[in-house]
């Protein structure tokens, strides 16, 4: 599905290094999150980029400046989101793509079951049992957080809208139909780290295939389908190790459910499996 974003309204958004990169990038280059979106958006407008992660992307400023930065491209109004997650809903499909400049994607009527864990009687041991289930969630993500993220989400009743990051917008006059622009190309610069699947079986072998944080067995969930399967998560994320490096399957690595992963991930540095453990228990 197209949505037409040529009325979207030119906006100022503050954002910040996260220190300088290495020595090896050279001079005046710094580290910010959000690398799949400013790794595009900056060096269309007179950044250099000398480096693009999973997590970050190292460039340098077209100024010897330092701090705070201000990123102007066009973004939509709340009501604007609102209306496109209306009818991402309507058509009842998930997808993941772009919109203008800015990374976005909409999951559709996601489940949500919550589960208890149990502790057995010496109390070294946890299963997992099913307690209740929450209304289906939909949601649409336009934005990467840390600089700037709408986010439209429906639960029980209609969508709510949240939006992070520190934006001033500015109201600017609607294009005519003969000046809408499309076709731009966009590219993305990646560093893939190579993993070891004699480390993952490894760790699966000692720590099995249940999430670490909150528990769940995905054969549990899904049946046939989620035997097996579960992520692989590195406690030293790979891209901090400085080239090749011996990892312990048991102790470097551990196991953990996709939501989980992802929820480790939203924060840099990741948080730690025992603070995402007692977040998820706290809830409960």
């Amino acid at each position: 599905m197209e949505y037409d974003t040529s009325d979207w309204s030119e906006a100022s958004i503050k954002f910040e290094a996260q220190g300088k990169a290495p020595k090896r990038y050279g001079e005046g280059v710094f580290r910010f999150g959000a690398a799949m979106t400013l790794s595009v958006l900056l060096p269309r407008r007179g950044w250099k980029l000398i480096k693009s992660t999973k997590h970050y992307a190292y460039l340098r400023p077209p100024e010897s400046s330092q701090g705070i930065y201000t990123l102007r491209a066009k973004v939509p109004t709340k009501e604007q989101a609102l209306e496109i997650a209306r009818r991402c809903y309507e058509k009842g499909e998930s997808w993941m793509g772009q919109l203008g400049e800015w990374p976005a994607w909409y999951t559709h009527k996601r489940r949500r079951i919550m589960n208890e864990l149990v502790p057995s009687e010496d109390r070294r041991n946890i299963t997992e049992k099913f307690a209740y289930e929450l209304p289906p969630e939909s949601s649409l993500h336009i934005g990467e957080w840390s600089v700037w993220e709408l986010e439209v989400v429906k639960s029980d009743g209609d969508f709510e809208v949240q939006e992070s990051g520190e934006i001033s917008r500015e109201e600017i006059p609607k294009l005519d139909n003969n000046q809408i622009i499309e076709g731009q190309e966009l590219s993305y610069e990646l560093s893939k780290y190579e993993r070891s699947s004699k480390a993952r079986q490894q760790c699966i072998e000692h720590h099995g295939v249940v999430c670490k944080v909150c528990g769940l067995k995905l054969e549990d969930l899904y049946g046939d389908i989620g035997r097996g399967f579960i992520h692989i998560h590195h406690i030293v994320p790979m891209s901090r190790q400085k080239g090749e490096y011996q990892v312990d399957p048991i102790n470097d690595l551990v196991p953990v459910c996709p939501n989980c992963h992802s929820m480790i991930h939203r924060r840099d540095p990741p948080y730690r499996i025992e603070e995402l453990r007692a977040m998820f228990r706290n809830r409960f």
